[in-house]
């Protein structure tokens, strides 16, 4: 008798830890949640490129991210006022548990402006960090990397 007395004593306690515990489990899914969605959140608006994969290339561009059209704006030192539309797409934002996701597709290159196509990658990208001034964003989908880690860097712009 004294062990089924301990055994139903000790499930007793089991679900009364349970009880008071899984709120906290909830509410801390919730708040993880919440962060993907504040992430995105941010990402509309104006990002400038930090350019580092040619250095040769003094081009500025502008990544404009606005209601779920991607437009890249190229900036020329010779003619700063002129800017040029370099390549339009499409983007999908989603949440998946701790990442924030930008998804691109549907990328048509710009016929007078030939540099944005390898800047760019139709496929899933990571907001890794994200506040009111940097973005980071990663992805191991770009065409012909063969599944390296691609990190792309920007600075709000105005």
């Amino acid at each position: 008798m004294p062990s089924a007395y301990i055994y139903v004593s000790n499930l007793n306690r089991m679900n009364l830890l349970i009880k008071k515990t899984a709120p906290l489990f909830f509410l801390g899914l919730l708040m993880i949640s919440s962060c993907a969605q504040t992430n995105i959140s941010k990402l509309e608006g104006n990002w400038k490129l930090v350019w580092l994969n040619d250095l040769a290339d003094t081009d500025i561009y502008v990544w404009q991210f606005e209601a779920g059209e991607l437009t890249i704006i190229r900036y020329q030192p010779s003619s700063p006022n002129a800017p040029e539309i370099a390549a339009r797409a499409q983007y999908k934002t989603s949440s998946e548990f701790l990442d924030a996701k930008v998804t691109i597709s549907g990328f048509v290159q710009s016929a007078s402006t030939g540099d944005a196509n390898s800047m760019l990658s139709v496929g899933d990208w990571t907001i890794d960090k994200i506040s009111n001034e940097y973005m980071r964003l990663s992805t191991t989908d770009q065409e012909g990397s063969g599944g390296s880690y691609i990190i792309r860097e920007f600075e709000r712009a105005e």
